[in-house]
């Protein structure tokens, strides 16, 4: 199979990934190689995923998801080393505008645009490769965001917007995985401050709705196929820290713990609004978690998750009942 692999032209390996998918019953469901990266991924397992990315590059040429999976590996890494990560609070705020991960990040993104591109280019792909093409300039757009570079975010942000409503444009199937990117700009294109907004009109950027971003993270979270977890990750974060609604935070938290338990983020992050809806016992039961998990973490998010876990943990423990 290798050899027939290697015999292929990449516009062949394209069309015989995207065909063997809808074979499957829907364009997005993956390999089970694709599968299990995304699942490492999603466990924090960053630079394991990285690893295996490399192969699955040579293996999956001219298909941009395991460029994206690199560059989402390393955004991982990025976040723990830089992102707002303590005791109390995870957010995407960095602390510094770069990181030793970036040389991988924007080579990946490079890397996953000009393989979209490709696909682009064949009608009988052309829809999946508008909907990777972007989901790459949205993990772009997020770093960006992430360093408050908000001219280079909102540039991104609207190539995104454009490509993965031309997606779901071309093949209905894919507009449930879209609506967790068109969500996310709908939602923070709303809630963006005066000057931001202003940067946004001069540079012709579509404005959002708040409501019909929230309604479409909703629908991601319940019926995308290949971005649900990321959905409900998104949801949670703005139900927590924007909307002021931890209850409906901690059931998405407590769910992406649970399901990938290896991620000491989802259970830290599950603790604290535990804590803010007053459950102590539960905020306790998912800081201990955080501080097991994040002990076998990569070491750039193990020195900072495993701390702020224990100050949480001990925080939490001095407010129980006796």
């Amino acid at each position: 199979m290798i050899q027939r692999f290697i015999g292929l032209t990449l516009f062949g390996l394209t069309l015989l990934l995207a065909n063997s998918a809808v074979a499957a019953g829907h364009p997005l469901e993956l390999p089970a190689a694709l599968q299990s990266a995304l699942e490492s991924l999603r466990n924090g397992h960053y630079q394991q995923t990285l690893e295996a990315s490399r192969s699955l590059q040579e293996n999956f040429p001219g298909h941009p998801l395991p460029f994206l999976i690199t560059a989402e590996a390393s955004w991982g890494l990025i976040f723990c080393q830089t992102g707002h990560i303590n005791s109390r609070e995870i957010w995407n705020t960095a602390s510094g505008k770069t990181s030793p991960f970036d040389g991988a990040f924007f080579q990946a993104v490079e890397e996953a645009i000009s393989t979209a591109e490709g696909m682009q280019d064949q009608p009988d792909s052309a829809a999946l490769g508008a909907f990777y093409y972007g989901l790459a300039h949205g993990v772009r757009a997020r770093l960006y965001t992430l360093r408050g570079e908000a001219l280079n975010s909102g540039r991104e942000g609207k190539q995104m917007r454009e490509s993965l409503l031309e997606a779901a444009a071309l093949d209905a199937d894919l507009q449930a995985d879209a609506d967790a990117g068109l969500g996310a700009y709908n939602y923070y294109a709303d809630v963006l401050s005066p000057l931001i907004k202003l940067f946004r009109f001069f540079l012709l950027i579509p404005g959002g709705d708040r409501e019909r971003g929230l309604e479409q993270l909703r629908s991601a979270s319940q019926n995308a196929v290949l971005v649900a977890p990321e959905a409900r990750y998104e949801l949670a974060k703005i139900y927590g820290l924007r909307e002021s609604r931890p209850a409906d935070a901690l059931t998405f938290f407590r769910g992406l713990a649970d399901q990938y338990p290896d991620n000491a983020i989802f259970a830290l992050s599950a603790a604290l609004q535990a804590e803010r809806i007053g459950d102590m016992e539960l905020a306790a039961d998912y800081a201990r978690k955080a501080v097991q998990v994040s002990a076998q973490m990569d070491a750039v998010c193990r020195v900072r998750l495993e701390t702020a876990s224990q100050e949480a943990l001990q925080r939490l423990l001095g407010s129980e009942t006796p």
